[in-house]
């Protein structure tokens, strides 16, 4: 692993200003970092947490009513986009009513989760389909998926016009606090490639870790510029709040 990062080059993966941001050739071979373009309908539960029109975090549909995302992308409210690769088609749903994870710390990204109710029900279909949360948390070497519509290059950002993808291997917690020491909770899950630039990058805060078709992890915080060799990124390990989750859903 390489050496220790200072804590201020360590941030969590919220969009950039898209103002100032390229826009990728939809024809070239864009990437998540070092990732390709998701397979068409291969990650059905993916929404995007918009701004307005602009790209703010990732997240994953939970249910027709609830988004799971990342605790640090809570705005007053969100346009939810879903059943779509690409922003500017699919469904848009208001939302917003937003509940953090009550122990979430800005300062550490210690339980950085949050469930977001959306105003109106999503319609599910072939290309809008409900995440399945996990029973059991799966262990370091599995091989998992990582997506959203974050930035392709960093530290200048370009985004890409479709859902990127790349496989990433979860991290032993041993490995992963050689390179983070003690930023790196008990609830927060490490994953990468040895020796590879391949990761999430800025913008998709909030989205998925799939492994062996289970939601294993959201992604939460990273090395700035992204994609820097053997510095992993970090996402919140899903299977340790299953519980949080399921009572927000039924008591709201």
């Amino acid at each position: 692993m390489a050496g220790f990062l200072l804590p201020p080059l360590l941030i969590p993966l919220l969009s950039l200003a898209l103002g100032s941001a390229a826009l990728e050739d939809p024809d070239e071979a864009v990437r998540i970092i070092d990732g390709t373009r998701c397979p068409r309908g291969a990650q059905p539960w993916q929404v995007a947490l918009l701004n307005g029109n602009q790209l703010h975090c990732g997240g994953v549909l939970v249910n027709e009513w609830w988004v799971l995302s990342a605790a640090h992308c809570m705005l007053s409210e969100y346009n939810v986009h879903m059943g779509s690769e690409c922003l500017r088609r699919g469904q848009k749903i208001r939302a917003t009513m937003s509940f953090r994870h009550p122990g979430y710390s800005t300062q550490s990204q210690v339980n950085d989760l949050m469930l977001v109710k959306l105003r109106t029900r999503a319609r599910l279909s072939s290309s809008v389909k409900k995440v399945n949360l996990p029973s059991r948390c799966e262990p370091p070497g599995t091989t998992c998926t990582v997506s959203g519509w974050g930035a392709t290059s960093s530290p200048i950002a370009t985004f890409p016009e479709k859902l990127m993808c790349t496989k990433v291997d979860i991290i032993s917690s041993g490995d992963c606090r050689k390179v983070y020491m003690n930023l790196l909770g008990d609830s927060m899950l490490c994953a990468g490639i040895p020796n590879s630039g391949t990761n999430a990058c800025n913008g998709d805060s909030g989205g998925p870790l799939m492994c062996k078709g289970t939601l294993q992890g959201l992604v939460s915080w990273g090395v700035f510029p992204c994609g820097q060799p053997n510095n992993p990124g970090v996402y919140t390990q899903v299977c340790k709040y299953v519980d949080w989750i399921n009572t927000i859903m039924s008591t709201y």
